[in-house]
């Protein structure tokens, strides 16, 4: 191999790996086979779900009452917004279609957790022609007309939910199921929680102290506290079923998990374990990563998950080089980018997140980065603007290749560099 593609936004970047003085090894995920009829492949898992009644089952249950008061049965689906990609044009139609109602029955929760809602080009793009046929709703966090408060989770955090879920005859998720630096895996109940839940739920479900925990990591499950509260929250108004799916490297789905919340994701990660894990047999002076290219490397701070999936190989005191396009800036919504912007080291903020009494908006992503370059030294390649450059806390790069080729030259011997072209889909693990 003379160059290998990284995943950047949506036509990847050529990394040649001929650079003189440099010892590269890439590093990638399996790359099972996409499903060779993903519509019978979603109807077998629905037929024969995980902890489940079949999906056609579930929903007759749920339609009784509605239909015994003379009335069409209410269906929310909450999937996730625009920068996951989540096969939902083909996942809605399937799923409704095995309900047998009529279209205005449903109502598409757009899962934005705290972040802006998908606009309407970003929806044709996520759902095609299923943008056309569904009522579809931006989830807003901070509109409290909009939340339902639900109880409390064991530590004390107040559960508010979409009052648009809460007040369905029938409840249904996609999503899928991802290595997840905080939750162990995406999907699951995720998609409601942090997904459709209220600013100061995901607050509580981000706050330092449990950001912190060494066990909320990359591919942690039984043993992950946030996995523990999404899963705990989620139960005060759980989905009556889910249908959530595996990819491959082309984002062809690989395989669809569906039935109870807890059962179909527990085995999609399982599968997604497996197909993820990478051990290597030491850390890394120099590592090359990225955010997986698009959907998920439109702004800096879904790039924060890229750089921390290459943290978890980098060499103390090491160079992490990420390259994520970032062409939606850092971006605007949210407290991202003033929380970035605040007039102290990096050590400093450090320690004011971690003793904060109150969690601010989006604070969580800029902790998970300071632990980072506490490890590492960053350099992002993007495209991110000069002004949105000089709040990242990291230094920059317009020529990745160069850049390797320098820090080749100031090693003096041959220089070992991980590339991980997937960036966050890779868990790279260390061999002890």
């Amino acid at each position: 191999m003379h160059s290998v593609k990284l995943a950047f936004g949506e036509h990847g970047y050529d990394l040649p790996l001929d650079i003189p003085g440099i010892l590269p090894e890439v590093l990638l995920p399996s790359n099972p086979p996409a499903l060779p009829d993903p519509h019978a492949g979603f109807l077998d898992a629905v037929h024969f779900p995980h902890g489940s009644a079949p999906l056609a089952e579930v929903a007759r249950r749920a339609f009784t009452l509605p239909r015994s008061e003379g009335r069409l049965p209410s269906v929310a689906i909450v999937i996730a917004d625009h920068t996951r990609p989540v096969p939902d044009r083909l996942l809605l139609p399937w799923i409704v279609q095995e309900l047998g109602i009529p279209d205005e029955c449903v109502t598409i929760l757009v899962g934005t957790g705290t972040h802006r809602g998908s606009t309407p080009e970003e929806l044709r793009k996520m759902l095609g022609a299923a943008a056309g046929r569904f009522r579809v709703l931006n989830h807003d966090c901070e509109a409290a007309g909009d939340l339902v408060l639900l109880g409390n989770s064991h530590c004390g955090g107040e559960c508010w939910m979409n009052r648009h879920w809460v007040g369905a005859d029938l409840r249904l998720a996609t999503g899928f199921i991802e290595p997840h630096f905080y939750a162990g895996f995406s999907g699951g109940s995720k998609a409601v929680i942090p997904g459709i839940a209220g600013l100061e739920t995901v607050r509580h479900f981000h706050r330092a102290s449990l950001i912190a925990q060494p066990n909320a990591t990359w591919a942690r499950l039984a043993d992950n506290p946030l996995q523990r509260l999404t899963r705990e929250m989620t139960a005060l108004c759980p989905p009556h079923f889910i249908v959530n799916v595996t990819l491959n490297r082309d984002k062809e789905i690989t395989g669809v998990y569906a039935g109870d919340v807890t059962a179909a994701h527990d085995a999609g990660c399982a599968a997604a374990l497996e197909e993820a894990t990478i051990r290597v047999p030491r850390r890394y002076p120099v590592v090359v990563t990225t955010n997986s290219g698009y959907p998920l490397d439109q702004n800096f701070y879904q790039t924060v998950k890229g750089i921390s999936a290459a943290a978890r190989i980098v060499e103390p005191g090491g160079v992490i080089l990420a390259a994520s396009r970032c062409n939606m800036g850092l971006p605007e919504e949210g407290e991202f980018a003033r929380i970035l912007a605040e007039p102290c080291s990096d050590l400093d903020l450090h320690l004011a997140i971690q003793c904060a009494k109150t969690t601010r908006h989006d604070q969580w992503q800029v902790q998970t980065l300071l632990q980072c370059l506490e490890k590492a030294r960053v350099i992002l390649y993007s495209d991110l603007s000069e002004k949105d450059r000089a709040l990242t806390r990291t230094s920059h790069t317009t020529d990745p290749a160069e850049t390797l080729r320098q820090l080749a030259a100031a090693a003096g011997a041959p220089l070992p560099v991980a590339i991980l072209p997937l960036g966050p889909l890779t868990v790279a693990t260390v061999q002890e």
